[in-house]
């Protein structure tokens, strides 16, 4: 049970000798039983473990010669957090090795902090994100606790830098949060703060820091709070990590230091894994299987300071820079036996895996338990890429190919060819993202070029793809009706109707048509370039620059904050409605009247539209409509899949006669659609696993009458469904009758 403690900020009001030392040590991230296994299996040469001894050793920050940049005040918490990790990452090959010149260097580092910080630091990132570096050098300190040429004196001061200076720091965010409401800071600003005090408590024998800590996480005030963390359990079982609709990558990091403040109170004899019903695995399931990119449900978010949320970010989606999923995996499926299909496959991914900025990682080396149940390399050769179709588009041709093979894939190799040519030239490799889609942009327009895919994992690469082929676009003059006002805009019908708008000062510029009546504006913002301060539709009066408009547009904050703006007389005064306010391209806007009535709606995919916000604004029957594109003249957006119509579209028919068959670990999809009337964009194809909610496995285009999903371990687990969709939604599915 968690002991109880009093409020009173700690300091110097006791000396650290005099608490009571009731702690298991080492008992940080790692026990003396976990240093003893990772001792024996490298000295064996055992897998995984010695794949993870090898991967630690190729990263600069374990080397001997590391010099450390101690600062009063914490002047950079990156720089801070490297030297941090340095000292636990040769702490650490010192206790697998023996080899006293990493515990020399690990000493170093943090006498060089205690000798240099003789007050609590403020400025920057203070109180904040500096828990990132404080919890750092307390779990550090914690593997050469017992370095016997770390002297009791020297331990005893760098106890003190901890308590005296860095806790201060902590507490402070989490009682004050600088001033703000409590909700306003993000998941992962509270949880570095929460595993610094643990950290802190465990290797400064200090049980009442220790304890504000594991409170925090049961009962806080703030977002690190798991409840507030995790603010939903979807019907299934799947967690919401509270930043999803952020971006991926402080998804991963906020989970990623709660992972580890939960290690460390499992070695103290604290279940917080457990914790409201294994949350944290919920949470964790969720952002695998985002990741190895199947559809995951999600709930509109937001919180006092208005940071909206209408759905899951596309930032960063299929990204696997993370570094914490075996010590989740290790847990919950080898300790505890849960399921946890998603995250044990993303941890088979990234095995060995390595080291990261926030979090220490190297998992597989010092948190694999049974080398059976984590056997290295994990996976075959991935599948060869599926469905690969080439969009030519303004300057550019877009790839798309199904990620059916994703579970198995972490990473992709592009390769290019012209027209008549033999040699195939890779202009694209990465080995990190399960991302089923490359933009190439360095083409000419006018030429023809092929393309094919290979995807690739630890095992190997699949067999490259089909060829396909594109012929990018140049820019030709604009639709008939549309005028560029102010500016020379380029078009081309490519993408279901390109548009490159320059920027212009104000409401200078822009790319407009004439038009009577009701409307549906829609339009995908693709990108833009340097100078843009705001960029979307908009209507206004003809020909007038400060009379009454209406606008959907994203530019604020960095350019990620969508408004819809409204102004009712010239020269009044422009009213704003926040939209989502972690608005990343592309994004697609939409702009409709009905009447007198004006309202605006962002969305993801071009499928499902939220709402930002309407207006009344009595418009004469005949307006302009069009792109508007503010800033410096250097600067440009480019829009495509525009469409302007009387009427807001409707959800498309449904697919008919789904056939389902399976073939070994391959499962094959057929169904019939009628095509005549219907301007369909493509199908969804989603599956739900024994009984769980669907979620999207496939992005198909509209000619596909077929699907294939290539490894599928169980198939007799999984039921499918297809739907249709364009611009006015999806369509009813088509389901899996087996």
């Amino acid at each position: 049970m968690p002991r109880v403690w009093g409020r009173a900020l700690l300091g110097s009001v006791l000396t650290i000798s005099a608490w009571a030392r009731d702690f298991i040590h080492p008992g940080g991230l790692h026990t003396e039983v976990d240093f003893e296994r990772m001792r024996e299996k490298v000295a064996a040469g055992a897998h995984p473990w010695i794949d993870g001894w090898n991967a630690l050793l190729q990263d600069p920050k374990s080397a001997v010669d590391y010099r450390s940049s101690p600062h009063p005040h914490m002047a950079s918490r990156q720089r801070a957090q490297d030297d941090a990790t340095a000292a636990y990452l040769n702490a650490l090959r010192w206790r697998i090795s023996g080899d006293g010149e990493h515990a020399a260097c690990a000493r170093r580092i943090l006498n060089g902090w205690a000798d240099t910080v003789k007050e609590v630091p403020h400025g920057r990132d203070q109180p904040g994100l500096s828990g990132i570096p404080i919890g750092s050098f307390a779990l550090a300190a914690e593997v050469l606790r017992d370095d016997p040429e770390w002297s009791a004196a020297e331990q005893e001061k760098f106890k003190e830098l901890l308590v005296k200076y860095f806790y201060p720091v902590c507490h402070d965010f989490l009682v004050n949060h600088r001033g703000a409401e409590d909700d306003k800071w993000w998941a992962n600003w509270d949880i570095c703060n929460m595993l610094a005090l643990v950290a802190i408590g465990v290797y400064a024998d200090a049980p009442a820091i220790f304890d504000e800590g594991i409170e925090y996480f049961h009962h806080g005030k703030g977002q690190g709070r798991l409840l507030h963390a995790v603010p939903y359990v979807h019907a299934g079982g799947l967690g919401q990590w509270q930043e999803s609709g952020r971006d991926q990558a402080h998804v991963m990091g906020g989970m990623g230091l709660m992972a580890e403040m939960c290690q460390v109170a499992w070695n103290q004899g604290v279940d917080l894994f457990g914790a409201e019903g294994n949350r944290l695995l919920a949470a964790a399931e969720s952002t695998a299987q985002f990741t190895l990119w199947k559809g995951v449900p999600y709930q509109f978010y937001t919180n006092s300071d208005q940071a909206n949320q209408y759905c899951i970010s596309e930032n960063y989606h299929g990204r696997l820079d993370a570094s914490h999923f075996e010590l989740l995996y290790n847990h919950y499926g080898v300790r505890k036996g849960l399921e946890a299909p998603h995250v044990q496959r993303f941890a088979e991914l990234r095995r060995p895996e390595p080291g990261e900025i926030d979090v220490f990682g190297y998992g597989t080396l010092v948190f694999t338990l049974d080398a059976e149940r984590s056997p290295f390399p994990a996976v075959s050769p991935p599948p060869t890429p599926l469905d690969v179709r080439a969009t030519a588009g303004l300057e550019r041709v877009v790839l798309e190919w199904s990620p059916s093979g994703a579970m198995t894939t972490h990473g992709h190799e592009v390769f290019r060819r012209r027209v008549g040519e033999d040699r195939w030239e890779s202009i694209h490799a990465d080995r990190n993202w399960t991302t089923p889609h490359y933009l190439d942009r360095d083409v000419i327009p006018g030429r023809v070029y092929q393309y094919r895919v290979a995807a690739r994992n630890g095992s190997g690469q699949s067999e490259p793809s089909a060829v396909v082929e594109a012929k990018p676009q140049g820019k030709e003059a604009l639709p008939p009706g549309w005028v560029s006002e102010g500016t020379v805009a380029g078009y081309s019908p490519g993408e279901g109707g390109s548009f490159r708008v320059p920027a212009a000062p104000g409401m200078e510029g822009g790319v407009l048509t004439s038009w009577q009546g009701d409307f549906c504006f829609s339009a995908r913002l693709v990108s833009w370039e340097k100078g843009v301060d705001r960029a979307g539709l908009w209507v206004r009066l003809p020909g007038e620059k400060d009379g009454k408009f209406a606008a959907v547009t994203t530019g604020e904050a960095g350019g990620r904050q969508a408004r819809f703006w409204s102004r009712s007389e010239r020269g009044g005064r422009q009213e704003q409605q926040r939209g989502c306010d972690y608005t990343w391209l592309p994004v697609w806007f939409r702009l409709q009247r009905q009447g007198a009535k004006l309202t605006a709606s962002q969305s993801s995919n071009g499928v499902e539209w939220y709402e930002m916000g309407n207006a009344t604004l009595a418009f004469p029957e005949r307006v302009e409509v069009g792109f508007w594109v503010s800033g410096q003249p250097e600067g440009s957006a480019l829009f495509c899949q525009s469409t302007l119509e009387a009427k807001t579209p409707q959800p498309p028919p449904s697919p008919e006669d789904l056939e389902v068959s399976v073939e070994g670990k391959n499962v094959q999809l057929r169904w019939r659609y009628e095509e005549e009337g219907t301007e369909l964009a493509g199908f969804k194809i989603e599956s739900s696993e024994r009984g769980r909610e669907f979620g999207e496995v496939a992005d198909l285009p509209a000619t596909a009458r077929e699907f294939r999903s290539t490894g599928v371990q169980k198939p007799g687990d999984f039921r499918y469904r297809v739907r249709a969709y364009h611009r006015g939604g999806f369509s009813d599915a088509a389901e899996d009758s087996r």
